[in-house]
């Protein structure tokens, strides 16, 4: 069974796979990737490093085994669980958040007692101020890693698909640095999306897909 699992690390991608042929040949900017052959911790090290650079556009490891890639991620990259969701309005409007610079989706990290629906839908009321929301369906996941205190972390965000309203204030939440919350047009959308991340654009138009096919 082919796995492939997208991550990434300074806004770009770095693939693990048991297949760099296949994802290659479905994916031509991959032709430009860094390829990088075993689970080892060197080839993590060098894919992180190597994204680092302005010019890089992604980087590849590939294993024969798909568990050996897990491990030896999960043992490199303290993890953490945030969710979010896309929320729409009665408009087929889409919910957004500016922070630090750029156009973003509301997330954030799950509490211990929480369940990911139930993180989701606190997160995106507490950054946004919307209290009457639904969740209509599961997106799927993104991953992250970053630096934080000198820790390298691995943060994977569950994304629901939303339903809110249009009705109610939006409040953005400034401790979190967000200094703007709006509901965003179809038409909107693309030149927002300049001042976003790549992630948030991946799970943006799998919404959207997932909306049409209601």
């Amino acid at each position: 069974m082919v796995f492939t699992q997208k991550i990434y690390f300074n806004n770009k991608p770095m693939i693990l796979t048991n297949d760099s042929a296949g994802y290659i040949h479905q994916h031509k900017a991959a032709e430009g990737y860094l390829l990088l052959k075993g689970a080892f911790t060197r080839n993590f090290r060098l894919a992180t490093e190597h994204l680092s650079r302005l010019t890089s556009m992604g980087a590849i490891i590939e294993d024969i085994s798909h568990e050996s890639l897990l491990q030896e991620l999960h043992k490199q990259y303290i993890p953490i669980d945030a969710a979010g969701g896309v929320v729409y309005n009665e408009d087929d409007n889409v919910l957004m958040i500016y922070r630090r610079g750029k156009w973003d989706l509301p997330k954030g990290k799950r509490d211990d007692d929480e369940d990911m629906a139930t993180c989701a839908l606190r997160e995106v009321a507490e950054e946004t101020g919307l209290k009457n929301l639904s969740i209509q369906d599961i997106i799927g996941d993104t991953y992250h890693i970053y630096d934080q205190g000198g820790v390298r972390l691995l943060k994977t965000t569950s994304w629901f698909l939303m339903s809110g309203t249009k009705n109610e204030t939006l409040i953005p939440q400034k401790e979190e640095n967000i200094s703007e919350v709006k509901w965003v047009s179809e038409k909107q959308m693309t030149t927002l999306l300049y001042k976003s991340y790549e992630a948030i654009r991946t799970i943006l138009s799998s919404a959207a897909a997932m909306k049409k096919a209601k």
